[in-house]
């Protein structure tokens, strides 16, 4: 089927953060591969003892413990007098069992009133002046740039030179930038094993006694906090403001072709951003149809399309791998297609995520 190219333009880039991407941390070394070997097998021969020491030092301490599990659920953003005009409603019955059995009180939070800041006191019992979360970004003290206040990425800075190509020589540098120490680590230091999932301000993923799973504040496949794109064949110089990346395509008869936009090569000198075809057959007013990386899929309008994984190609053997969601908004006349932003493909992740690493 005959098709036209769609990226006639270049995006238009609107309101919206760039930071270091994740093509720092997608290329691994030979080092780097070779000390992970040795540690996988000193973890697993080690294993035995330190999981019998563990489970003794767990036993004495649950031993002197009233209370043998704990859950803690936080809610980001949660309005107490709404909570509990709707609480007095019946509209919340599962919450209303929890307060029953509880209790149900405001809860003060941090100046500035912001998710990271109030987030890094909860995981530490500090303030912002000793945990150093003060915003969602930062300034670079050299460039006066925004950047993400709770983590810092740098690239290997040893690089082995081959043509045009780089080969790092070492893993690159991510940081977590909160300071303090969370609570599990304290009670990991104790023997207490805890399970946290999608706790913000926790990117990197730190080593404790338990497992781990990042949440807000982790980087999307761009490096952003959320740069999301918008495909339309309605020109440009309309006066509409996305906030992402806008690209105009062009129609052949009902083929529209396009490219997702991902992270910068890592392998290169002259990094390029790497680039991931798709093309779209419209079936009607209503519907079409998405192909990438071989794989099709269903796009109904005004409905979200499951995840969906994509493939981006830096060079022989080396691809990284993201995630995202397409919106159909309209199939005709006008095509205009909304792509979330990549997000880590958590199977697949170019950074840390988790502890343990996946």
């Amino acid at each position: 089927m005959a098709a036209a190219l769609l990226i006639s333009l270049p995006p238009d880039q609107v309101h919206a953060y760039i930071g270091p991407g994740a093509g720092f941390a997608v290329a691994g070394s030979i080092l780097v591969m070779f000390t992970a070997i040795l540690s996988a097998m000193f973890v697993l021969l080690t294993w035995p003892i330190r999981y019998i020491v563990k489970a003794i030092r767990s036993r004495r301490v649950f031993a002197r413990s009233r209370i043998k599990k704990v859950v803690v659920l936080g809610l980001d953003g949660l309005d107490y007098e709404l909570t509990k005009k709707w609480l007095d409603e019946g509209k919340l019955p599962n919450f209303a069992k929890l307060r029953d059995q509880g209790c149900f009180k405001p809860l003060a939070t941090t100046i500035p009133a912001i998710s990271p800041v109030a987030w890094s006191s909860f995981q530490t019992g500090s303030n912002p002046g000793k945990h150093n979360i003060f915003d969602f970004l930062t300034r670079d003290r050299k460039t006066y740039a925004a950047k993400l206040s709770s983590t810092d990425i740098k690239g290997p800075s040893r690089m082995l030179s081959l043509g045009k190509y780089n080969i790092p020589l070492e893993s690159p540098d991510i940081r977590l930038l909160r300071k303090g120490v969370p609570f599990w680590k304290t009670l990991g230091d104790q023997g207490i094993f805890s399970s946290v999932i999608r706790v913000p301000v926790t990117f990197p993923a730190e080593k404790f006694y338990g497992v781990q799973l990042s949440a807000m504040c982790v980087p999307d496949l761009r490096g952003t906090q959320g740069m999301f794109s918008y495909y339309s064949t309605k020109s440009r110089g309309n006066g509409q403001s996305t906030g992402g990346e806008n690209f105009h395509v062009t129609r052949d008869g009902t083929t529209i072709k396009g490219e997702l936009v991902g992270p910068k090569n890592p392998t290169l000198k002259k990094a390029n951003l790497l680039k991931c075809p798709f093309v779209v057959t419209v079936n009607g007013p209503e519907s079409a149809t998405l192909k990438v990386n071989g794989k099709t899929c269903r796009l109904n309008k005004g409905a979200y399309s499951d995840w969906v994984k994509v493939k981006f190609k830096a060079s022989l053997g080396v691809k990284i791998s993201g995630i995202c969601k397409f919106l159909l908004i309209n199939a005709q006349p006008e095509f205009k297609l909304y792509v979330t932003p990549i997000n880590l493909d958590p199977e697949k992740p170019a950074m840390p995520i988790s502890y343990p690493p996946v």
